[in-house]
């Protein structure tokens, strides 16, 4: 993966510069991006009544799925199939730039919105970093179009491509903040049980430090998203998805970085099902758009009506429409409910050790209500990823709960995206079995559902797909998740 910003913006130019027409919500971060995007997506539809556009990667099925408009939908198939025939026509053109698979997506997906009818364009981009940020390809925009930096939990992955530790790897993230910008910072706490325990274990020092230290360098306005985990209530209704976590959120505007005084809060209630990717990224999401909706620039704003809307819509009396906003996001293969037979299908695409914790608590918390529970895990691996980490934390054993596994290959070619590649699911099966429990490698998650399906186990059964989102495209792509629970 060769990263870089010259050739993504030498092809921006040759098709108009669409990345200069629209403000954009910038989001990096290394887990929950694509929920605090679905999230953000969810209440400028239906709260605030706003013509919201979002990009995320990797794609479902097709590269067409990254791109969703109108409260979640994919873009027009002709306007799309116009934009990839420009972008490669112009990245062709005299002399080629040869840009990389994922530059030509995220010019065409910018090109794309300029190409809808006039009346249906977007207001605001909601855009996710492919990988890092400061030299990711959708680091791109203008100052003045960047309403806000978003900078999501922060963990160990893609040490390869940003460096060794989390200090280089949120060095690589906070590259996409902007020179008296805005900077929103998740609550980085680490994965939590729910209920939370009593002592909350402290975020990561050194990602805070380095978020401060470049938003006092850049003389950025900050906030600092803060959940209060021990104040989460759950409520349940029969079934396995039944889960629902609320609490009142503090909000408040962002201050200069170098100011040591915080701005006063407001409570806003939320209510969100009770996944830890939900709670944050629905947190993430509404502080984003308090701090924008109150935010004071410090050069003359073009976007000051698109920010009054907001402030308008976004109040504490307006919880309840809140809520309602909330849950109607739908965010595919996160946390994500469908049936096969009469067996509860649970897809995630928890794919590092951070997720495949979050993972593991929801399904603890879900297992919770049963006295005894047959899970089976289906599961694939992208090469290079650290699979024990991972086995360790989604493979703990608990009492009552009888558990076996499947090893998967994904499928390949994955479409922009050449080098990915699934770990051998002969090799997974021995780790598995390392750990005392029974594994199958199959040749395809087909298979694998099938002998779930199958081979009996205790009751209530449940059967759980993660470890790659590559994974989780399989499932969508033939076709298993026309029978969703949820």
């Amino acid at each position: 993966m060769d990263l870089g910003l010259g050739r993504v913006q030498a092809l921006l130019r040759r098709v108009g510069s669409p990345h200069t027409r629209f403000p954009v919500i910038h989001v990096a971060g290394t887990n929950g991006k694509g929920s605090t995007i679905a999230f953000l997506d969810s209440i400028l539809t239906h709260l605030v009544g706003l013509r919201s556009a979002r990009f995320n990667t990797p794609h479902l099925v097709t590269a067409r799925d990254s791109v969703r408009v109108h409260g979640g939908e994919p873009i027009d198939e002709t306007i799309w199939d116009r934009a990839v025939h420009q972008t490669r026509m112009a990245d062709a053109r005299d002399v080629p730039i040869c840009a990389t698979p994922f530059e030509l997506l995220t010019v065409q997906t910018l090109l794309a919105f300029t190409l809808m009818p006039p009346e249906s364009q977007p207001e605001i981009l909601l855009i996710e970093v492919g990988v890092g940020g400061r030299l990711d390809a959708t680091n791109v925009f203008p100052r003045d179009n960047v309403l806000a930096s978003v900078i999501c939990p922060i963990a160990l992955d893609h040490e390869g491509l940003l460096g060794q530790g989390l200090r280089a790897i949120t060095q690589q993230k906070a590259g996409i903040l902007r020179p008296q910008g805005l900077c929103v910072v998740a609550d980085q706490t680490p994965a939590l049980p729910i209920p939370a325990p009593s002592a909350i274990p402290s975020p990561s020092a050194e990602v805070l430090e380095v978020l401060q230290s470049e938003c006092e360098a850049l003389e950025t306005r900050v906030v600092y998203t803060h959940i209060p985990w021990s104040d989460l209530r759950m409520t349940q209704a029969p079934g396995m998805a039944g889960a629902h976590l609320q609490c009142a959120l503090p909000v408040q505007a962002a201050q200069a970085a170098r100011d040591a005084t915080r701005a006063p809060s407001v409570a806003i209630d939320f209510r969100v099902d009770a996944t830890l990717a939900r709670v944050s990224g629905a947190a993430t999401a509404i502080q984003t758009l308090w701090a924008l909706a109150h935010d004071q620039t410090p050069y003359l704003d073009p976007w000051a009506d698109l920010r009054a809307r907001i402030r308008a819509r976004l109040t504490p009396e307006a919880s309840p429409r809140l809520c309602e906003a909330l849950s109607r996001c739908r965010w595919e293969g996160r946390c994500e409910w469908h049936t096969l037979g009469d067996v509860p299908v649970l897809l995630d695409g928890a794919h590092n050790e951070a997720s495949a914790l979050a993972l593991r608590h929801y399904v603890d918390l879900t297992l919770s209500r049963h006295p005894a529970a047959g899970v089976t895990w289906i599961m694939a691996f992208s090469q290079g990823k650290d699979v024990s980490s991972m086995l360790d934390v989604l493979l703990q054993p608990r009492e009552h709960v009888s558990q076996r596994v499947a090893l998967v290959p994904f499928s390949t070619p994955v479409e922009g995206m050449p080098w990915v590649s699934p770990a051998s699911p002969h090799t997974l099966a021995e780790l598995v079995r390392l750990r005392g429990l029974e594994a199958h490698a199959l040749a395809s998650l087909g298979a694998a559902l099938a002998w779930a399906e199958s081979e009996p186990m205790p009751s209530p059964h449940v059967v759980i797909v993660c470890g790659s989102l590559y994974l989780v495209s399989d499932f969508y792509r033939n076709g298993y998740s026309h029978r969703r629970l949820l």
